[in-house]
């Protein structure tokens, strides 16, 4: 098996478990929640973990990820959740603004972190040199 295939399959089952921990910890009945981190780790893991860098900065990186996806979501659910009771336009905003703000933080994040490999494969062929 190539090094890169067994980077993506360990990635995998990495954020499966990390799904996991923040799905028996979390008491959150939002779906949503669940599926942008399910989205988000197949997104990262399917396009970081088969790129050339070190594998415990990547799955830090899942990890780091998967903490500021549950806590954007928990905190935009909250807001909308009491929105919501003030007036029901508000389900209409959640709607379309939800997977919108969703996709802002993945692909912040997932540039962030092709910058952060970046930087440590041009600190490793300095170490080299």
């Amino acid at each position: 098996m190539s090094n890169r295939l067994s980077h993506m399959i360990l990635g995998l089952l990495s954020g499966i478990a990390i799904l996991c921990a923040f799905l028996f910890l979390s008491h959150f009945n939002d779906e949503s929640i669940v599926l942008m981190l399910v989205i988000f780790n197949f997104i990262f893991v399917s396009l970081v973990f088969p790129l050339n860098g070190r594998f415990t900065l990547k799955v830090a990186l899942l990890l780091i990820g998967n903490t500021i996806g549950f806590l954007w979501n928990a905190i935009f659910y909250a807001f909308t959740h009491t929105a919501v009771h003030l007036s029901e336009v508000f389900n209409v905003f959640y709607t379309i603004l939800n997977p919108l703000l969703n996709l802002v933080w993945i692909v912040s994040f997932w540039s962030i972190s092709l910058s952060f490999l970046a930087r440590s494969k041009q600190k490793e062929s300095e170490v080299k040199s």
